[in-house]
């Protein structure tokens, strides 16, 4: 039978590595959160470009059937690239957290002695799973809308 391993005192090289990786994953979240506003606002605009194609006075029907189907797959496209950069933010998010519990951001008497003020941070901000950020709850009801809207102008132009 193994012995259970003495736990690890952190010095500060290991205070320095961890103080780099909360850096890194604090830059990685932002990252991936303005990824989602702007990649998505790309594939939108692209999206009615092709919508407004559709709608042109040289465009048979069957062209234009043909047409609004791109923006359709562009649709299911941002839905998808959405929720991959979600998972991302999501795991940066965790990995935030862990870093914040080994620094006792959530110890509330650790700092007890300076200022009486309980803990760094609220315990409640290392609940998971993780809440969508409000651009990604935007933009995944904005496709389910858009798809609907794509539906009705196909049959429009049926």
């Amino acid at each position: 039978m193994t012995e259970p391993i003495a736990p690890h005192s952190i010095d500060e090289r290991d205070l320095e590595t961890i103080r780099h990786l909360y850096t890194e994953a604090q830059n990685w979240t932002r990252h991936y959160e303005q990824l989602i506003v702007n990649a998505n606002v790309l594939l939108v605009s692209a999206s009615l470009i092709f919508v407004g194609l559709a709608f042109g006075d040289k465009v048979s029907t069957l062209q234009a059937r043909i047409i609004l189907a791109i923006p359709m797959l562009m649709t299911f496209a941002g839905f998808a690239l959405t929720e991959t950069l979600f998972n991302l933010y999501a795991s940066c998010i965790a990995r935030l957290i862990r870093l914040e519990t080994l620094l006792g951001c959530f110890d509330s008497k650790r700092f007890d002695a300076i200022d009486n003020g309980g803990s760094l941070l609220s315990p409640a901000l290392a609940e998971l799973p993780v809440r969508r950020p409000t651009s990604a709850r935007f933009f995944l009801g904005l496709y389910i809308l858009l798809v609907g809207v794509y539906v009705a102008l196909l049959a429009l132009k049926w």
